[in-house]
């Protein structure tokens, strides 16, 4: 019966109370650039063991624009960067997994034990121990211990990050907190491994928002997307101008939609995962 009760409580106060005006949920917008100059990071120690490889850093860049809606409400920002060629390995990337907490310092706590207990002679005249006053005469005795201890602060998880597709990717989650906030712009670094004559290259960014949004009582909240786009960037080696101006128009021809009889062409796909790059001279 009791749990007949806690099954419709939600039901009939919903159909019972007045009904609240809801609060408006958030719209994101997110934003990159199309290209993105990498810099060459590869150490003697890298370029020693492995010859044919280099080491690149990509910096990206993504805003995000809070359109509507209040940025306490946003719950998470998910972002996923990878080769679809699967042309590169991640080495590393930042952020990290981030781990915060609202306390400025250690939570200290304090416990104290008291203990009263006297001696004396009751009316009847013999000898006990009391232990809340009374009429009695005798020996007094007091015990008070105190313990102080400080406990670490309780951590959340502000940020996680991890590879994808077996190092071809990476991901990152972001969630906002009192001293972080989603709205903005983020970098996000990667070191790639990469072929000794690399000079062109391109990625598929996904970002994507979700916030709460909040029910007649908490049990009734629900994660939904608030937000979504997906992005191809091309990156090119820094300081290699034909390698940049290559990067650019593979860029451009990328974001432009096709005519609708360029879409009903149906050709193979090439096995070489580098045919859709311009060709360098």
């Amino acid at each position: 019966m009791d749990r007949l009760r806690i099954v419709c409580l939600p039901l009939v106060l919903a159909a019972v109370l007045p009904p609240v005006a809801a609060a408006e949920m958030p719209r994101v917008h997110f934003d990159m650039p199309l290209t993105i100059a990498c810099r060459d990071v590869t150490s003697p120690e890298f370029a020693a063991a492995n010859p044919s490889h280099k080491l690149m850093e990509a910096r990206f860049e993504i805003s995000t624009l809070l359109l509507a809606g209040e940025e306490r409400d946003l719950a998470q920002l998910f972002i996923r960067i990878d080769s679809p060629q699967r042309t590169f390995s991640v080495v590393d990337y930042l952020p990290k997994t981030l781990h915060e907490t609202r306390y400025a310092k250690p939570i200290g706590i304090t416990k104290t034990d008291e203990k009263n207990a006297s001696i004396g002679i009751n009316f009847s005249g013999k000898y006990e121990v009391f232990t809340s006053a009374g009429a009695n005469a005798g020996l007094g005795q007091k015990s008070t211990s105190c313990v102080k201890y400080d406990l670490l602060p309780p951590l959340e998880t502000v940020a996680s990050s991890g590879t994808l597709l077996r190092g071809a990717g990476v991901f990152f989650k972001l969630k906002g907190s009192e001293r972080r906030l989603l709205e903005g712009a983020a970098q996000f670094a990667l070191v790639l491994r990469v072929p000794g004559d690399w000079r062109l290259d391109r990625v598929r960014v996904h970002c994507e928002a979700t916030a709460i949004q909040h029910g007649l009582i908490d049990s009734l909240d629900q994660t939904v997307r608030v937000g979504q786009r997906d992005f191809v960037v091309a990156l090119h080696l820094a300081g290699d101008e034909p390698a940049r101006l290559a990067a650019e128009q593979s860029a451009r021809e990328t974001t432009t939609p096709k005519k609708p009889t360029e879409e009903r062409t149906s050709t193979r796909p090439s096995l070489n995962p580098t045919s859709w790059l311009p060709k360098l001279q």
